[in-house]
């Protein structure tokens, strides 16, 4: 049985994997936006997501790398591409749990279901124009809403 945490934690941890810094910096920014105090780490490619999640080379230290309450993982990453980061996630019993946003330029159906198939809990068109980035800012700041409830 899951447990919902009913208490929202006083810092809230989130890894982002992206290799565009425009979009990390976007991204970033709607983060600290929603959740003020969101401890931030970034990484730009799948083998150095897979090494931050399992504390392996410069992600040994557990306090400076924690492992995060969520996950933002774009899909086309270079070394190993977002979905097989998901799958190795999913794979794992201590991260299986962990909240794993997909993130992408492609609203192909493929895609989408590959996604899920490989243990996505949601799946993010990233935005293009103002009124697409409106709507972005607004579905990540639900993932802070106090309804939204996590294992």
């Amino acid at each position: 049985m899951i447990k919902a945490v009913a208490q929202p934690k006083d810092e809230v941890s989130v890894l982002v994997v992206e290799d565009d810094a425009d979009d990390y910096e976007f991204l970033e920014a709607t983060l600290k936006g929603c959740c003020k105090k969101a401890s931030i780490q970034w990484v730009q490619d799948g083998e150095q997501a897979v090494d931050y999640l399992f504390h392996k080379g410069e992600y040994q230290d557990e306090t400076r790398y924690p492992v995060p309450d969520l996950v933002f993982l774009d899909i086309r990453l270079p070394k190993k591409n977002g979905l097989e980061v998901a799958k190795i996630i999913k794979e794992d019993p201590r991260l299986k749990k962990l909240p794993t946003i997909m993130l992408t330029t492609s609203s192909s159906s493929a895609d989408v279901q590959n996604a899920y198939e490989n243990g996505a809990n949601s799946y993010l068109k990233k935005p293009e124009g103002s009124q697409e980035m409106e709507q972005f800012k607004k579905a990540i700041c639900l993932f802070w809403s106090p309804i939204v409830l996590y294992p």
